[in-house]
């Protein structure tokens, strides 16, 4: 409990050494960060639309036939035999 005590007594004196910004000081540093944030997330978001319609263009440029592919019909679905069809009876 003591060394708690004695933590505690020396946060106080060292809270007591901090220097805080002056008001103004603390607006030009905060508009700093906002600006550099938003340029940041322009660029980034600038360099993520140019990958993203690239690699769609790239995509698209892949997937475009040479020559005109002809339509194949699917075959149509025929259900499996069950028991009841099979043996003309319903088993339970």
């Amino acid at each position: 409990m003591q060394k708690i005590i004695k933590f505690l007594k020396e946060v106080a004196v060292e809270f007591k050494n901090i220097t805080w910004p002056k008001k103004d000081t603390l607006i030009q540093l905060t508009i700093v960060v906002i600006s550099i944030s938003i340029i940041i997330s322009l660029i980034l978001g600038g360099f993520d639309y140019l990958f993203t319609k690239s690699f769609a263009l790239i995509g698209n440029l892949k997937n475009e036939p040479s020559a005109p592919v002809e339509q194949v019909a699917e075959p149509s679905i025929i259900p499996l035999p069950t028991v009841a069809s099979t043996t003309g009876t319903i088993k339970q």
